[in-house]
């Protein structure tokens, strides 16, 4: 996969309304980054990554649940990250694990 997938990731952002524009992240251990409208920078994904990598990288289903299930737990504000626009974990939901 080139680039780390960036033209993968980039057509589910698009598919899911996510705005902004993606790409390789400058920042070391990080996959993607994204610069949202309003200016802020959010990097994602982790990179290099062990074993199997992203949904997007291994499409197994099983994982994914895994996974899911997981990050469902962490929190940012006593909400959970993966519905909060402002974390990482937010944009590896629905870009990497979707």
């Amino acid at each position: 996969m080139s680039e780390r997938g960036l033209q993968i990731v980039k057509n589910i952002a698009r598919n899911t309304d996510i705005e902004g524009k993606i790409e390789v992240s400058s920042r070391k251990g990080k996959r993607f980054m994204i610069t949202r409208p309003d200016g802020k920078i959010i990097h994602f994904g982790l990179y290099p990554f062990t074993g199997e990598g992203a949904y997007i990288d291994h499409g197994d289903d099983k994982i994914k649940k895994a996974w899911r299930k997981r990050h469902s737990k962490i929190l940012k504000d006593g909400k959970p990250a993966y519905k909060n626009k402002d974390s990482p974990e937010y944009y590896s939901w629905h870009i990497l694990w979707n």
